[in-house]
């Protein structure tokens, strides 16, 4: 599927659903006219969303049996972009399910998603100009979708990863399987709906394979493999989702708290595991954190950079009163 050329990107088409999403800023769906085989879902109103939290992080989003069509997701990515996102998912704009027959997508489009949506971010007369996070990018889709995610595991723009009713194991699918593991070099949330779910299993596998990033797994048993997505405004995998993506991509560290607390804070029904996180103060690893908001993943601080440690050491000693000791 090719894009089609023009000057700028123009909205040709939007849809509201549920009123737009519970968050800050009334969200849409948009169609595209030079990317027509994408669903947009973001704030309507882009200059205030950016006057309000500044250039607005990006989610790329991959559908369940890899489809190319997000509607049966749009409560869920509706709630998303409601608080702050510009999400990118494959497929085009439908009012209704039975619009048109849904056909297969390749793993490649969430990529080439990405690059468009990037090149918007720099092009003047674009809705997108100087609105989009360029460097606060994540990834995300459910079950065949979340193998598309971890095909594109390498891509070095991804600053976090979320893997929905999906998981390799030892099977092949969207060209991912275990090998597509060691590229991971963000943070990753995998999400599963208890052992009736298909992916459950391999996405356990996965959680226990990831020895080089912090991973963390949150299991619902009583949402099986369908998730939440159809419900309104997403369900509690919605909120999960914004609740990590805030954490990830806008520094909301009290977030910590409902993924490494041990006691899925705020979430009945939900059990989190999670590992390979790191205390900035003694940059040592801790599981689970004992002080979840003093904590942050492996891959928000370079290991090899002491610059970006000592701001973030700096950024703790203000936030607890202290006065900064001189460097």
């Amino acid at each position: 599927m090719l894009s089609y050329p023009g000057i700028h990107a123009e909205t040709i088409k939007t849809k509201q659903v549920d009123d737009g999403g519970t968050g800050m800023f009334k969200a849409v769906a948009v169609k595209d006219s030079e990317m027509p085989d994408f669903v947009i879902y973001r704030p309507q109103d882009l200059m205030l969303a950016h006057a309000r939290q500044g250039e607005l992080p990006v989610l790329m989003w991959g559908n369940g049996a890899c489809l190319d069509s997000s509607i049966d997701y749009e409560r869920f990515l509706t709630e998303i972009a409601s608080h702050g996102y510009i999400v990118m998912a494959i497929g085009e704009l439908q009012e209704n399910r039975d619009d048109r027959k849904a056909g297969h997508s390749e793993s490649s489009e969430l990529k080439r998603g990405l690059d468009w949506i990037i090149r918007q971010a720099s092009t003047k007369g674009s809705d997108y100009y100087n609105n989009i996070d360029t460097l606060k990018i994540a990834a995300a889709g459910h079950s065949c979708g979340g193998a598309q995610v971890l095909a594109n595991a390498a891509d070095q723009r991804l600053k976090t990863c979320l893997i929905m009713n999906a998981g390799m194991g030892d099977i092949e699918m969207a060209g991912a399987s275990r090998e597509s593991l060691p590229k991971v070099h963000t943070p990753i949330l995998y999400v599963t709906g208890g052992p009736d779910d298909i992916a459950y299993h391999n996405a356990r596998m996965d959680f226990e394979r990831l020895i080089h990033v912090p991973v963390a797994l949150a299991d619902h048993p009583a949402s099986g493999h369908g998730g939440t997505y159809g419900q309104q405004n997403g369900g509690d995998y919605a909120r999960l989702a914004v609740d990590w993506l805030d954490w990830q991509l806008k520094g909301n560290n009290d977030n910590a708290e409902t993924f490494l607390g041990g006691e899925a804070k705020g979430y009945d029904g939900w059990t989190i595991s999670a590992k390979n996180f790191v205390d900035l103060r003694s940059m040592t690893l801790v599981d689970p954190v004992p002080d979840v908001r003093k904590a942050l993943p492996i891959g928000s601080v370079p290991m090899g950079s002491l610059d970006n440690f000592a701001e973030y050491q700096l950024d703790l000693e203000m936030e607890d009163g202290r006065v900064p000791r001189e460097r």
